[in-house]
């Protein structure tokens, strides 16, 4: 639903924004003072596509550490939704994110978007509460296969997800990567120091967000 911040969104902008985060894509986007104070940027910034962006809440964070950001949204209220927040923080971005329409399983429209758009593979594919609607998860899972294809042993896929009321069907999304990519589990120490986050449920002893790492295997 366009203008809904799901519950994940804010922990994958927490955790890609940590500055002990593993990525390397989002690592080398560190900016760091140099000897007189002044701000500087990698000068090869890591390109990022967020897909079912929402309110756009993980792509600004992207944004804000210098990323090549592309958040895509199959909504068009989420995309005017997106340029309105985008705009409001113009000017702190070293590159503004562009915002485009992606309906998942659009597989022309996603070549299109490596071909015209990014001119590359993504180092990082996220996304967050994306696995809600079972009759998508074939197409989502499609475009998640189409921009980290194989042999693209560098991208990396990151999504966080709140699981809600079949974890082990919502889990088998997850598991259906686990042919041809490595999949983890982001630990413990990412998430809020809280008697929410790190709360096990009882029923199936999982956290109430995870995030999931994967990369295309060899």
């Amino acid at each position: 639903m366009a203008g809904t911040l799901w519950e994940a969104s804010p922990l994958l902008a927490d955790y890609i924004t940590n500055p002990a985060c593993p990525l390397e894509a989002f690592q080398r986007m560190r900016i760091h003072d140099d000897d007189d104070g002044n701000v500087r940027l990698q000068p090869q910034p890591s390109t990022v596509v967020e897909l079912g962006s929402g309110v756009g809440l993980a792509s600004l964070a992207a944004a804000f550490l210098g990323c090549r950001v592309f958040a895509t949204d199959g909504s068009p209220s989420s995309i005017r939704l997106m340029n309105e927040n985008f705009e409001k923080y113009a000017p702190d971005f070293a590159m503004p994110p562009r915002t485009l329409r992606l309906d998942w399983g659009d597989m022309d429209a996603a070549q299109s978007l490596i071909q015209s758009e990014l001119c590359c593979l993504p180092d990082v594919i996220m996304a967050s509460d994306v696995v809600y609607s079972y009759s998508a998860r074939e197409e989502l899972a499609a475009t998640i296969r189409l921009l980290c294809p194989k042999g693209h042993y560098l991208g990396r896929v990151v999504i966080a997800h709140r699981w809600r009321t079949d974890p082990a069907d919502e889990g088998s999304f997850f598991e259906s990567f686990d042919d041809d990519f490595h999949r983890e589990e982001v630990g413990l120490e990412f998430l809020p120091d809280d008697g929410y986050h790190r709360t096990r449920n009882m029923m199936d002893m999982r956290y109430p967000i995870s995030i999931f790492e994967m990369r295309r295997k060899c």
